[in-house]
């Protein structure tokens, strides 16, 4: 099959286009209120990022909304992708926690201006956000309860699966920082973007960190904790490169 060339070079663009969106983040939304009836976007919905992008990558759908992160992750990965430098949306990621477990609330706040005075939020970010994942927190040998944190491991740098060290990431390690704070044993619970929201309501998990932008919406059934990081939407599209820039810069001048 004939993959098209790229026809987004702007939010402009996005009009009449078929876009990929994993389904139930705040993408999604945004995807679905754009324009008005004669230019609305065509809203593909994916379950996960990488899905997302494969339809891209196939030619699929014209465009990808994601946040700049992950996205980040996959056009580093892939030649063949880029990201505009016109950003679609910002917004801010919170942990989120049950109405009624306002206890749970604070002490989990406490923990992230604690975190960030020490600089370990910093470490962390920089540490995935740069590549490199070396950074991890210490955890001291506790007998508390287990804090059990719902994610969706689908989303680097904030989570994802590693073979060796299963779910990993950005989130990961705050849910681990706070769980030493508290004194409780970490319970990584990977599961559906669309289910951690029910799951932390009902009670199956105390604390939700899933990269979760902060939302009026969301806000109407769950507390979010303070925001730990500021976050932009943006497209990714297809570059129609099939090498990276630094692979064709080594060959002109190696004559490889």
């Amino acid at each position: 099959m004939e993959i098209p060339e790229n026809r987004v070079f702007s939010i402009n663009d996005l009009g009449n286009k078929k876009v990929g969106v994993i389904e139930g983040t705040t993408a999604e939304i945004y995807a679905a209120e754009y324009g008005g009836d004669s230019v609305k976007i065509q809203v593909e919905k994916f379950p996960t990022l990488s899905e997302t992008v494969d339809a891209l990558l196939q030619g699929k759908i014209d465009a990808v909304l994601s946040d700049d992160a992950p996205a980040k992750v996959f056009a580093r990965k892939n030649p063949s992708l880029r990201i505009l430098n016109e950003v679609f949306k910002e917004e801010s990621y919170a942990g989120i926690v049950a109405k009624e477990n306002m206890g749970l609330l604070d002490s989990v706040n406490i923990a992230l201006i604690q975190m960030r005075a020490m600089g370990v939020y910093d470490s962390i970010f920089d540490s995935y956000i740069g590549g490199q994942t070396k950074y991890e927190v210490h955890v001291d040998s506790v007998d508390g309860p287990v804090l059990r944190v719902a994610t969706n491991a689908d989303f680097p740098p904030f989570e994802f699966r590693c073979k060796k060290r299963g779910v990993v990431g950005i989130d990961i390690e705050i849910a681990r920082y706070v769980a030493n704070y508290l004194g409780r044993n970490l319970e990584v619970i990977d599961m559906d973007f669309d289910n951690i929201i029910d799951s932390v309501r009902a009670g199956s998990a105390d604390l939700g960190l899933a990269a979760l932008s902060v939302t009026e919406e969301r806000g109407q059934v769950v507390n979010f904790t303070d925001h730990y990081a500021t976050s932009k939407i943006v497209i990714m599209v297809r570059s129609g490169e099939e090498e990276s820039t630094f692979q064709r810069i080594k060959d002109t001048l190696l004559g490889g």
